[in-house]
């Protein structure tokens, strides 16, 4: 029984030294981050649609406190976050301007013009029997789960 409570022990002041350990290290090497980083950031909508051209909104927020974005960079959070951004970043917000995407061809085979004619797989069974060859009564089986 006591060896049970030795045990136990140690392992208590194992991980309550480790704790110290860490909590301490964590504090002598804590990377400092820009407070209007963290504030644009908490403004931005958080999609990490990549459509600023920012890998995501952690970036923009970063190039916008670094001065390297405008403040309405952002094209999903638009006008009112592009002016709260200006208000913790002390400018303008400019204007903002709606983009919508236009698809050119109409969406149509008959009006959009062929440039290419792709003579690769056609669907994914096939591929799957490009890339996973079996003897053949094992694939007309996985053809048949498949179908199902």
């Amino acid at each position: 029984m006591t060896g049970i409570i030795i045990a136990a022990c140690a392992v208590g002041v194992t991980g309550l030294l480790l704790g110290l350990f860490l909590g301490f290290m964590g504090k002598k090497f804590a990377v400092e981050v820009d407070q209007k980083e963290i504030d644009v950031r908490a403004e931005l909508p958080g999609n990490n649609c990549g459509g600023c051209g920012y890998a995501g909104c952690d970036a923009l927020a970063k190039a916008i406190a670094a001065g390297e974005a405008d403040c309405g960079a952002c094209p999903v959070g638009g006008a009112p976050v592009a002016a709260k951004i200006a208000a913790i970043m002390g400018a303008e917000a400019g204007s903002q301007e709606r983009m919508t995407a236009f698809v050119k061809c109409g969406g149509d085979c008959d009006k959009a013009k062929n440039n290419y004619v792709y003579s690769g797989v056609q669907d994914c069974t096939m591929t799957f029997s490009y890339t996973h060859p079996m003897p053949p009564t094992l694939h007309s089986l996985w053809i048949s789960v498949v179908a199902r």
